[in-house]
C-alpha cells in the first residue's frame, strides 16, 4: 500500500488492511438480503419489485488508501452481481492485486 507506516502509533498498514477485511464482510452480508419484496395490491393482480444487476460497473482508484478504497468500491459491486472494470492509479497499480 502506498504511503502508509508498516508500524506507527496513529494509523498504519496493519490498521488499514483490518479495515479492508471489515469492509468485505459488511458488504458480503449484503448479498443475501437485496431481494424483490411482494407489494399487496386489491384484485386478482401482483405487484413485486424486483432487483436487478446494473451491469458493468466502471471504478477508479486513487492513490492514496488504494486498498481501503477499492474494497469500498468492489464491496457493493459485487454484492449486488455486477461486474466491474477499474483503473487503478499508475503510483499503484500492484495494491488491486492483493
Amino acid at each position: 500500500d502506498n504511503g502508509n507506516p508498516w508500524k506507527n502509533e496513529g494509523y498504519n498498514a496493519q490498521i488499514d488492511l483490518h479495515l479492508v477485511i471489515q469492509c468485505y464482510r459488511y458488504y458480503a452480508g449484503w448479498a443475501d438480503k437485496l431481494q424483490g419484496k411482494h407489494i399487496p395490491v386489491d384484485g386478482e393482480m401482483m405487484c413485486y419489485t424486483r432487483h436487478e444487476p446494473v451491469g458493468v460497473v466502471g471504478q477508479i482508484i486513487p492513490w492514496n488508501f488504494p486498498l481501503l478504497m477499492q474494497a469500498w468500491k468492489l464491496g457493493p459491486a459485487l454484492a449486488t452481481g455486477c461486474c466491474v472494470v477499474m483503473k487503478t492509479s499508475e503510483k499503484t497499480p500492484l495494491s488491486a492485486l492483493a
